[in-house]
Formats: structure tokens, C-alpha cells, sequence
């Protein structure tokens, strides 16, 4: 919507924040943030491909919108057509969380307190127990509205689900069971958990609309990443004093870690996710890491932490050990991320299970061997 590039365009010529000054967001054919540091030893060299790169064209009938890999026709044909966002909480006594590794996507979002909170997508997954399930903030519906996704929180801010309706974005709070459930082993309000096919039914039967036969990806996805360099197989992504999350790389996969000041451990911590009976703990991976940083603000209806996704910012981007820096660009929560490199190219990101970061421009992401 217009009124949030106004407002972009507002705290940009007034906001200081932090390691990231108003220099570092400019046009993508010269790009120099500080936000990002890159230790990347001197013989490293660009990444070297297979000159014949497979052209890729995105086509809802065979590919997911949130991953941009091939579906089989049987699953196409079964597959439910909307989106569903659930709000995931990450406060320490939330930990270990359910159902978001089952997820096609992940955002993570900074909130009060400098934590963080995730927004777990499901289109072709799904997850019997996922939680726990926390409140919205203003950031979600700008980054889930391009999919036409409704989004399943279990409250917010008065006047904050009133207002993400108004911006076209459904909403679903807490149901009752069996959809959703509060569970005793934990304390409220850290213990509701959902069954994303159960709520699927809900939504479904409260009439509301999905695209139809599906939506368009929020990024432009392909095969070609010969500008990428190697040499990450760590990132450092911190979003504040209380809250820093790292990835090691094993294998093609990255592994979750925290440093959070709240747990009162001193040395990074492996981020599990639980099944619901307890017997089975993994940790968390992704793909590829993405991180997009933006102004953050203080919503003026809630007073409540929030980033801008729409203008331009840094943007850092990991997969199986290679990177690239760039700029996003984006006009329009409704439209997808432009992605450009430091030459001005638009990057291509891997067709992938991303773990997406809407980090301030304050923020510091740090890759190394």
C-alpha cells in the first residue's frame, strides 16, 4: 500500500539506527552497507558452475510458491490452494517450539523486548501440533498478504486485528479444540498449538477467499547463482543486544543455534523442535537464509517494534555454503521482493525451503568459513 512507502520514506530521512546509517540503503548499482560484514578469505573466488544453467520458469501447476521446487502432479491435485500463517512464539519458555521445521517457510521478526517471533507458512506441508501460537504484530500481514494468506494468531494489540483486516489480510484467532488446544504441561500464554489441517476446515468453512490456483512467489526463483561467492558455511545474524542467531552449515543443510541473553547461557545453544509427544526432539534447518533488513518504527496505533518491508534495504542470502550481498526493492506490500546485486543484476534465489529474516537496519550479519 502507498501509505507505507510514505512512512518509509518518512523514518528513512529521520531514523538513526544503530551500525546501519542512512548511506547504507541507496540505489542497487553501488551498494555499501556496514550492516553486513563478510569474512571471506583472500583466495576466495566466485562460485564456479555448469555452463549450460537449466532456464527456470515458475508454474503454479508444477512448482510451490513458497519454495519454487516441483510438486508431483498427484500432490498438485490434492494440495489445498491457500496459504496459512501461523504466528510462533520464541520467548524462552516457548522453546522447544512444534511443527514450524514441517513448515514451506519461515519468517522470523523481530518484537519487543529485542526477541524474535516466526510466521511458519503452510501450502503443500503440513503439521498436527504446531505452537505455540502467540499475537500478531504489524509486520506479519506485509509479509504474508502477497500470498493471499490468512493469518492464525491467538490475539494482538487491541485494535491491531481490526487493522490487518482492513489491509485485506484474514485472520483466524484461537478456536476451540480439537483445531486448537491449550496444553497443561506448559503456562499460558505460551502453550497453544493447532492442527494446520483442522484450521484449514475452519477457515474454509467461514467462507473466505484464497487464490485461485495459486499464488506467485514473493521472490524470483532460478537456477543461476554464477555471481554467488562461497566461503559461509557460518552466519552470525544479530537483531539485538538480547538476541542472536547463527547457522552452521552441515552438509547442504544449515543448523539453527541462539545466543539469547534471557536463557542465561553465555555460549550458543542448538534451536530443537519437539514432536508432540515429547519422544522426538531435531534441530531446526533451512536451505537457504535470507535476511532483509529495513527501517524499524514504532507502530503508531500499538507503540509495538516493527520493520518497514517496503522501500529498499540490505540483503544478505545463503545457500549450501555461497553468498550474496545485494539490495532488496519493493513498492508495495501486494508485490513481490525485487532482488538486486551489487551490480545491479537481479539475483535469482535457489528453489528451496527458505528461513527468511526481517532484521533492522541495526541488525549485523556476519558469514565466515
Amino acid at each position: 500500500m502507498k501509505k507505507y512507502l510514505s512512512i518509509f520514506l518518512l523514518l528513512f530521512l529521520s531514523t538513526s539506527c544503530g551500525k546501519t546509517n542512512a548511506e547504507d540503503i541507496i540505489e542497487p548499482k553501488s551498494i555499501q552497507d556496514d550492516s553486513v560484514i563478510t569474512t571471506i578469505p583472500s583466495s576466495d573466488t566466485t562460485v564456479e558452475f555448469d555452463d549450460s544453467i537449466e532456464k527456470y520458469i515458475f508454474d503454479i501447476e508444477k512448482m510451490s510458491p513458497l519454495t519454487g521446487q516441483y510438486i508431483s502432479q498427484e500432490e498438485w491435485l490434492i494440495r489445498p490452494r491457500r496459504v496459512i500463517s501461523f504466528k510462533v512464539d520464541n520467548n524462552i519458555t516457548a522453546r522447544p517450539q512444534s511443527g514450524i521445521e514441517k513448515s514451506d517457510l519461515t519468517y522470523e521478526i523481530l518484537v519487543e523486548g529485542g526477541m524474535t517471533r516466526f510466521l511458519a507458512l503452510y501450502l503443500d506441508s503440513k503439521s498436527n501440533y504446531v505452537g505455540p501460537i502467540r499475537s500478531a504484530r504489524p509486520t506479519d500481514p506485509t509479509l504474508i498478504k502477497k500470498f493471499g494468506s490468512t493469518l492464525v494468531v491467538s490475539g494482538a494489540t487491541a485494535g491491531l486485528i481490526p487493522a490487518i483486516r482492513e489491509m485485506g489480510v484474514q485472520v483466524i484467532e484461537e478456536q476451540k479444540p480439537p483445531s486448537m488446544v491449550r496444553i497443561t504441561s506448559r503456562n499460558a500464554p505460551h502453550n497453544l498449538y493447532a492442527d494446520t489441517e483442522l484450521v484449514r476446515k475452519v477457515i474454509d468453512n467461514k467462507g473466505y477467499l484464497f487464490i485461485q490456483p495459486g499464488p506467485d512467489p514473493i521472490f524470483k526463483f532460478g537456477y543461476d547463482q554464477t555471481n554467488w561467492t562461497s566461503k559461509a558455511s557460518k552466519i552470525t545474524i544479530k537483531y539485538s543486544e538480547e538476541t542472536t542467531v547463527i547457522w552452521k552449515l552441515d552438509g547442504k543443510l544449515y543448523n539453527r543455534f541462539m545466543k539469547d541473553s534471557y536463557s542465561k547461557v553465555d555460549a550458543p545453544e542448538a534451536h530443537y523442535s519437539i514432536s508432540q509427544d515429547g519422544s522426538e526432539t531435531s534441530i531446526l534447518t533451512a536451505e537457504t537464509v535470507i535476511v532483509i533488513q529495513g527501517v524499524q518504527y514504532r507502530d503508531e496505533a500499538t507503540t509495538l517494534p516493527s520493520i518497514l518491508t517496503v522501500g529498499l534495504g540490505p540483503l544478505s542470502i545463503f545457500n549450501n555454503g555461497n553468498m550474496i550481498r545485494g539490495t532488496w526493492r519493493r513498492s508495495d506490500i501486494d508485490h513481490p521482493f525485487d532482488l538486486f546485486d551489487k551490480d545491479g543484476d537481479p539475483i535469482n534465489i535457489p528453489p528451496s525451503k527458505q528461513w527468511i529474516h526481517v532484521l533492522p537496519l541495526g541488525g549485523i550479519v556476519t558469514a565466515e568459513q
